[in-house]
């Protein structure tokens, strides 16, 4: 009975911690759509550039950055309504990264637009700058299973699966199933 009791006040603190510091927050970004919250710890960045629709969740320890310098009235990052995104979520974007509706990420997923420049093998990766910078765009009712990594221009089609460890770096039709690294297409749209 106590146990339960325990539980259950646990449970309603961290609710309650991530209520706030959603609220706390909200005004920083370019949106925050009704009953969206945030799961504490989190790293933002650039959120003034970030659209996060209704209704979404992102878990904790999750990465959230916008990389540009320039500001605007556009998102860059844009998370539609009904979005979950489990712990440890990393969505990095310096042009575009775009997640339809109802999507859902599993755990420590990587989602990028750009990346590392590492073609001067006298200076250090992080000093060459970022490059194969291109947008990304998930479809409505994707599933991202845990641990994919999502590249520079991957475009995911709208109700497919993205099998757990895979990595997208092309097209997957809507209503696909694909694993593996690179990712393949196991099913199609007519199974």
């Amino acid at each position: 009975m106590i146990g339960r009791l325990a539980i259950h006040l646990y449970r309603f603190q961290i609710r309650l911690r991530n209520r706030i510091f959603s609220s706390a927050v909200r005004g920083a970004f370019l949106r925050f759509g009704k009953g969206s919250t945030i799961q504490l710890p989190a790293s933002l960045w650039g959120e003034a550039r970030v659209a996060i629709g209704t209704k979404v969740h992102i878990g904790p320890d999750s990465w959230i950055q916008y990389l540009g310098g320039e500001q605007g009235d556009a998102p860059v990052i844009e998370i539609g309504d009904g979005c979950s995104l489990s712990g440890g979520v990393v969505i990095t974007a310096v042009s575009k990264v775009t997640l339809g509706q109802n999507v859902l990420i599993g755990r420590n997923v990587h989602i990028s637009d750009h990346s590392h420049e590492f073609s001067d093998p006298d200076v250090p990766v992080m000093k060459q700058g970022l490059g194969n910078i291109r947008p990304v765009s998930i479809g409505d009712g994707a599933w991202i299973g845990q641990g994919v990594v999502i590249c520079p221009g991957a475009v995911i089609g709208k109700n497919a699966v993205i099998g757990a460890n895979s990595v997208v770096k092309g097209t997957i039709p809507d209503h696909s199933v694909a694993v593996g690294a690179p990712a393949r297409i196991v099913r199609g749209p007519q199974g």
